[in-house]
């Protein structure tokens, strides 16, 4: 899990976020960004219950997604709010190929 100060927790920063016009698509991710005013990044990862009815397994995956994220902050660019939708797909899918998938997403994005 990535420290309470990299996280996204205001309704007001999810609003402009699902608003933002930068989107980026993978086979099992949704990213979108918006720049904010801060010399940190803060990231927040989105598990519907379309994923999975039960809140394990979408905790699970909520988790990994935090885990890439908090292994690979150094190399993301600082000044940026990031929200990540995670589709269905990413139940069939190891660590490795999400960990792949998301950092090719934030690469593709321009983040990293």
């Amino acid at each position: 899990m990535i420290a309470k100060k990299f996280r996204l927790h205001k309704k007001s920063d999810f609003d402009k976020l699902t608003k933002s016009p930068n989107k980026f698509y993978s086979n099992n991710f949704v990213l979108r960004f918006v720049k904010n005013d801060k010399d940190i990044s803060c990231f927040a990862v989105v598990t519907s219950k379309k994923i999975s009815l039960k809140a394990v397994i979408r905790n699970k995956i909520r988790r990994r997604v935090y885990e890439v994220i908090r292994l690979n902050m150094n190399n993301f660019k600082k000044g940026f709010n990031v929200i990540i939708f995670v589709k269905k797909g990413v139940l069939e899918i190891e660590y490795q190929e999400l960990e792949k998938e998301l950092l090719y997403i934030f690469k593709k994005a321009g983040l990293r």
